[in-house]
């Protein structure tokens, strides 16, 4: 599997394709355009350094983003991740022209995950610069499974991240689970430091 973007026209038209992956599995999740006229496609990957890959995984499936032009040209790609797996769900563009990468991870503090699971999957989000350089990382997890599907951003410069959750009241997780899984969502602020959770869900 490789990531796959396709243009087309305002006719549904095709103007050009593009094909980039590595050696082993390339998972798109998200494309967001930038300033540029390109787009930033970010997904995760299994591949080491091969293909358009330049770097090895840091551990199982990690985060992949490939910027590129507005031809479909790679400009720039960079891994992010931990020992274990992490799967990109979202990118959402920051005020300073960087980007925000969240999804979840399994991953201890290791390679570019600077703190522990806080118990199964948690999710991870991770602040890059306009040239792919991670800025700060952020874990936030009760002590079951979190997984993170969509980031928006907040009118403060801040970000809300929303997704299921089975954990009960622990670690960042201020409520119990109301019954199995719940929504679960976590305003942070610009730099990522937790604002308030909020679970969410029925029996």
């Amino acid at each position: 599997w490789d990531y796959w973007a396709v243009k087309i026209d305002g006719s549904g038209n095709k103007v050009w394709d593009k094909t980039i992956g590595g050696i082993s599995t390339d998972y798109l999740q998200s494309t967001t355009p930038t300033p540029d006229g390109g787009y930033l496609l970010a997904g995760s990957s299994y591949s080491y350094a091969s293909g358009d890959k330049t770097e090895n995984g840091k551990g199982g499936f990690d985060y992949w983003a490939v910027k590129i032009d507005g031809s479909g040209n790679k400009v720039w790609d960079k891994t992010i991740g931990g020992n274990n797996s992490e799967y990109l769900r979202s990118t959402t563009p920051t005020p300073d022209g960087g980007y925000l990468l969240a999804g979840d991870s399994y991953s201890l503090a290791s390679g570019d995950k600077s703190e522990n699971s806080k118990g199964g999957s948690d999710f991870w989000a991770v602040k890059i610069d306009a040239s792919g350089n991670k800025v700060w990382d952020k874990t936030i997890g009760g002590n079951n499974n979190d997984f993170l599907f969509s980031t928006i951003p907040t009118p403060d410069g801040g970000y809300l991240l929303a997704g299921y959750s089975g954990s009960s009241a622990s670690g960042d997780k201020s409520e119990n689970s109301k019954g199995y899984d719940d929504y679960w969502v976590v305003k942070i602020d610009g730099s990522g430091n937790k604002v308030w959770d909020k679970t969410i869900g029925g029996n």
